[in-house]
């Protein structure tokens, strides 16, 4: 009953984590989504890597959260080596996003509102990421969904989420928003004008 926790940056995440893990990069914003995403009182059990456990846990008491029940012993080598199942996320970069919609897929913004009325991929579905669950029945299931933020951290927690929702055919677009306005993709402001 637990809640997984996988503070791991999401490039890790991304190539190999727990099934119905929840990624939430161990970052200066931690504790806020965290406080955001996972419901008070929750058990949490934390998948680390490189992240100290101690700094975790003041993180997570700092917040309020003190039902803190575990760690991965020996972290996700240790559960590939016992043959336990390993879920997989792709991800892409500007050309690779640009591709994706071009074959049907949708965009999902999860930056706050601020953020999309500035530029947003022309197309894309906004729903900012601490109303994901809630706003999940939005999304198309009959095509892939290309999640993106600012720089690719706040989408693979959105990606995580879409999971535990049983969304498959999901990928992160690593570099987010910044990187698709660095290839000179394009992009469409609230305002309807095109960049």
């Amino acid at each position: 009953g637990a809640t997984v926790i996988d503070v791991r940056p999401q490039t890790e995440f991304m190539a190999g984590h727990i099934p119905g893990a929840m990624s939430n990069a161990f970052r200066d914003s931690f504790a806020t989504w965290l406080g955001w995403l996972v419901p008070e009182n929750s058990p949490l059990l934390f998948v680390l890597g490189d992240e100290p456990l101690e700094r975790v846990i003041e993180e997570c008491l700092l917040v309020g959260y003190e039902r803190l029940v575990g760690v991965l012993e020996g972290g996700m080598p240790a559960w590939s080596e016992a043959g336990l199942e390993v879920a997989r996320a792709e991800v892409v970069g500007a050309e690779g996003a640009r591709r994706l919609l071009g074959d049907g897929a949708i965009a999902v913004d999860v930056r706050e509102l601020s953020e999309f009325r500035e530029g947003h991929i022309p197309g894309a579905l906004h729903i900012p990421l601490g109303d994901l669950e809630s706003g999940a029945a939005a999304i198309p299931r009959d095509r892939p969904v290309l999640t993106y933020c600012g720089h690719g951290e706040r989408s693979a927690t959105a990606l995580s989420l879409l999971e535990r929702l049983g969304f498959s055919d999901l990928v992160n677009f690593d570099g987010g928003f910044g990187a698709w306005q660095e290839a000179g993709l394009g992009s469409k402001q609230m305002n309807g004008e095109l960049n």
